[in-house]
């Protein structure tokens, strides 16, 4: 496993190759990758083409984070082998399963890491999306080019879905998730619940105004609930875990240390150690 950090420093070979495949696997320009870091298009365009002596490690930390997903630094946790066995679920059984967890929590990298796996599919909700928007967001992310309507849409996710080899479908965000995107869901749930699982992931509001629009009888809302065959609520970290990401990413400190294991979000204690990395630098 690539670590953050190394004895004698940052792998940045490694970083360079991931910062490649990153901006490859989602088809997105470095000015993009900058964006999501939080640093310049400059120093993203040093780092790739080795012109990087001036470039700060802390600068490095902040690409690695985004293009490794967290991977290294999350995946003994007992939150993301949670969420590891629940895709798992989904996909064997095709059930549909609801993620909770309060922001930060790590919630989004654990599924990033799971839609490396074949016919995975990852999609994120934006409030701001219509319906069309949305499920044209999972075609694409199922790498078909179609045009119609929402029904021809959803038909068309259902149809591909049900040819292929335990496919998964992965919706964060689910939270936002308005009135009329989930009656269509509930539509292409029916359509694929004997060969697909879904994942559906958001803040504990979720589940909570699903059970609250159920029992006013909202139209929908108790048939979709109801589709739910099971839920999994994040516990965050660890004092143990929290202790264990900080000695990987070399805070040796006691005192550091104390402090940043009492961190419970994931989100939360990756930017402390940055932030700590940055002064240090």
């Amino acid at each position: 496993m690539t670590k953050l950090t190394q004895q004698n420093g940052l792998d940045k070979e490694s970083i360079r190759s991931a910062i490649n495949k990153y901006c490859e696997n989602r088809n997105i320009s470095q000015n993009e990758l900058a964006t999501q870091a939080g640093i310049s298009s400059a120093s993203i365009s040093k780092m790739i083409n080795g012109n990087h002596s001036d470039i700060r490690d802390g600068l490095w930390r902040k690409v690695w984070v985004v293009v490794s997903d967290g991977v290294d630094i999350l995946i003994n946790t007992r939150d993301h082998n949670a969420i590891t066995k629940a895709c798992k679920k989904a996909r064997d059984y095709k059930l549909m399963i609801g993620i909770t967890g309060e922001t930060g929590m790590g919630k989004t990298t654990s599924l990033k890491v799971m839609s490396r796996k074949p016919n995975t599919y990852f999609v994120s909700f934006d409030k701001t999306m219509r319906a069309k928007q949305f499920f044209g967001m999972i075609l694409r992310e199922m790498g078909i080019a179609f045009e119609g309507s929402i029904h021809d849409m959803v038909n068309t996710i259902a149809n591909e879905l049900n040819t292929q080899d335990h496919p998964l479908l992965m919706i964060d965000e689910s939270g936002k998730l308005t009135h009329n995107i989930i009656l269509y869901l509930h539509v292409l749930r029916d359509k694929t619940n004997k060969n697909a699982g879904i994942i559906l992931a958001g803040m504990p509001y979720f589940k909570n105004n699903l059970i609250k629009f159920s029992n006013k009888q909202k139209e929908g809302y108790a048939e979709f609930l109801r589709r739910i065959n099971l839920w999994n609520e994040m516990q965050g970290l660890t004092s143990q875990e929290a202790q264990f990401i900080c000695e990987q990413n070399g805070i040796t400190d006691k005192e550091t240390v104390k402090e940043l294991s009492r961190k419970k979000r994931f989100g939360d204690l990756v930017n402390e150690i940055l932030l700590y990395k940055e002064i240090d630098d």
